[in-house]
């Protein structure tokens, strides 16, 4: 009897637990709508007041804040939209004075705000490019905001939901902190080469050109780079840059169409390659060029440093084979098992050949000129197989008596990464001499020595 008596009481509890959660889930769902509308001072949000926004180096982040009435009474979403079409009849009414539209390429904003159960604040963010407000520095920036299509029958405040957001761009940055974009002694006729960092060859010449970013660094971005043909023959036909010759892009020179700024960097530097044939016909002509930068991906141009004109110094920049100019040339031994590997081989101006010899200990090949020559270059090409004869230790050598030697240029455990490679070889020597040697005293692991070119390099 007692057990009959539990089961009812349990049934009784159970039936009223269920009834109490249906009573709560009735009562949420009988929860009243909410209205919602942006938080503004009669439709307006001015930037800066108090601390209403943040400032990055590429970034301005503003909290546009959505209010409800009271807590949500469920998770429900409003469509975030903008209005350009009633900003622009604004400002050309007159109504927002000295005001510019900010155009969508500029910033972010969320399309849909979603709010939850329980809230009654919400802040969208609002991210404008650092870029804006330094291209309309001084002027006011103007975005309207826009909700529609709020959901789960909730209704939008007739007076918020729309509102004005009004950028002050002088308070939010100093004229002095405005990022400009330039190259590095642009502004005027920068002549080239203007250090000892480019880099000379016999077919082509490259110039490092270098792009300064004033201010403090931030993100990495892009700049167009293009050659500027107008600029430069205007200074010619003015009589600025008289009795130069304009460089042709393709024909004469190659540059890249896009630098890319690295992050937190104030400087970047792109090639521009000269074809050391267009050196040497335009030698006597001053040869120029002018490039221009556009269409950064972030901050501003300098209007006038954004265009470098440029002119070449081809005395400077060429970079001339005198091997062949000799009139004297003898190595130390000779290939006398084969004519056609013996020592001229070495600087017969063919990859394709070699100097080959048997027992090698060591060998010197020597040139002799008319006058004392100054070099500071040479180059070495490995010859058609065998790695293990390619040359490992030598030192190049001059002299004004063909007796009494200077090493120049001393190089160590040297190797070649494949057959019919051309090294070239640097070294610091304004010096001429009459006599030059390549002193080869070890190969890398054989009795025999090979290589295919010997070249001795004059440079400016």
């Amino acid at each position: 009897m007692n057990n009959k008596i539990f089961f009812v009481l349990l049934i009784v509890c159970v039936s009223g637990m269920w009834s109490c959660k249906k009573d709560d889930k009735f009562t949420d769902e009988r929860l009243s709508p909410v209205n919602v509308a942006i938080r503004s001072t009669n439709g307006r949000i001015t930037i800066p007041t108090g601390n209403n926004y943040t400032r990055t180096t590429d970034y301005v982040n503003i909290p546009v804040q959505i209010i409800l009435s009271a807590p949500a009474p469920k998770l429900f979403t409003v469509d975030v939209n903008v209005n350009n079409d009633t900003v622009q009849h604004m400002i050309d009414a007159g109504q927002l004075g000295d005001a510019v539209l900010l155009d969508e390429s500029y910033y972010q904003l969320p399309k849909v705000a979603e709010l939850r159960f329980g809230i009654d604040t919400l802040s969208l963010p609002l991210q404008i490019s650092m870029q804006a407000i330094e291209k309309h520095y001084g002027k006011t920036l103007v975005l309207a905001v826009d909700l529609d299509d709020v959901g789960k029958q909730n209704t939008l405040d007739a007076a918020g939901k729309m509102a004005l957001i009004l950028i002050n761009t002088a308070e939010v940055i100093r004229e002095e902190d405005i990022h400009y974009l330039y190259f590095t002694g642009g502004g005027s006729v920068l002549k080239q080469p203007s250090g000892t960092d480019h880099v000379l060859g016999t077919s082509f010449v490259v110039l490092p050109v270098s792009v300064t970013l004033g201010g403090v660094a931030g993100g990495a971005f892009t700049v167009n780079v293009s050659t500027n043909a107008d600029t430069a023959q205007a200074l010619i036909d003015d009589g600025t840059l008289a009795g130069s010759t304009l460089l042709k892009e393709g024909d004469d020179y190659t540059i890249p169409s896009t630098l890319s700024f690295p992050a937190n960097s104030n400087t970047a530097r792109f090639n521009l390659v000269v074809n050391t044939a267009s050196l040497k016909k335009y030698e006597l002509n001053k040869p120029v060029l002018a490039l221009s930068l556009s269409s950064p991906t972030r901050h501003l141009l300098d209007a006038t440093r954004s265009t470098v004109v440029m002119e070449l110094d081809p005395s400077k920049l060429i970079e001339t084979d005198i091997t062949n100019t000799n009139i004297g040339y003898k190595t130390q031994y000779e290939n006398t098992s084969n004519a056609n590997e013996t020592s001229g081989k070495l600087i017969d101006n063919n990859v394709n050949s070699k100097f080959l010899l048997f027992n090698f200990s060591t060998l010197w090949a020597q040139l002799e000129f008319a006058t004392p020559q100054t070099t500071g270059a040479y180059t070495m090409t490995s010859a058609n197989d065998a790695p293990e004869r390619d040359p490992k230790n030598w030192t190049i050598e001059g002299s004004d008596n063909g007796t009494d030697w200077i090493v120049l240029d001393t190089r160590t455990d040297q190797s070649f990464g494949s057959r019919f490679l051309t090294v070239k070889y640097t070294f610091s020597n304004q010096v001429a001499y009459k006599f030059y040697r390549l002193n080869v005293t070890a190969v890398k692991n054989s009795d025999l020595f090979q290589l295919a070119e010997w070249r001795l390099l004059k440079r400016p």
